[in-house]
């Protein structure tokens, strides 16, 4: 510590100051990154997860409520379109996702209400949708799918999936 002392008086004013300011863009560094950014990232964390809490907790006081209502609407969904074949179903939605160019064959089964839909050069993402909107919508689940993407073009799949309501 002595050393220090000796080399801190030996230096001139304009040095310590120099030395001092330095130290001080330092230590707020530190203390930025240190203290500051993780405290205010756990800060963040916690409001996205107490956000979530209250989401969850509505969510279950619903879903008690409508157990002590005979459980109807707690494992019972109504869906749009359930009067509605799956086949035309598919086909109104498809055109609403702009995929129903892309729709290369449609095979309904009759024995267990599955549709087999093969699609050509259609773009993954907006298949994606597609088939988000259908399952959240209208209840229909992908039974199996087989997916190729093309090697020229990003984003663009050859892909044969198996509809079927939940």
């Amino acid at each position: 510590m002595g050393a220090l002392k000796n080399y801190w008086s030996s230096l001139e004013s304009r040095e310590r100051l120099v030395l001092s300011w330095g130290a001080l863009i330092v230590a707020a560094i530190l203390i930025y990154v240190l203290i500051w950014q993780p405290w205010r990232h756990a800060l963040s964390f916690m409001e996205l997860s107490v956000k979530q809490m209250r989401a969850d907790s509505v969510w279950m006081t619903q879903q008690a409520q409508a157990m002590k209502n005979g459980g109807v609407g707690a494992s019972e969904q109504k869906y749009k379109g359930a009067e509605q074949s799956l086949v035309s179903l598919i086909q109104q939605t498809a055109k609403q996702a702009k995929v129903d160019k892309v729709i290369q064959q449609i095979v309904p089964n009759q024995q267990n209400g599955e549709v087999r839909v093969v699609l050509e050069g259609v773009a993954f993402n907006q298949w994606v949708k597609w088939v988000d909107q259908l399952y959240k919508i209208y209840g229909v689940d992908i039974q199996q799918i087989n997916a190729e993407k093309d090697d020229e073009k990003p984003n663009i799949a050859e892909i044969r999936v198996v509809f079927a309501r939940k």
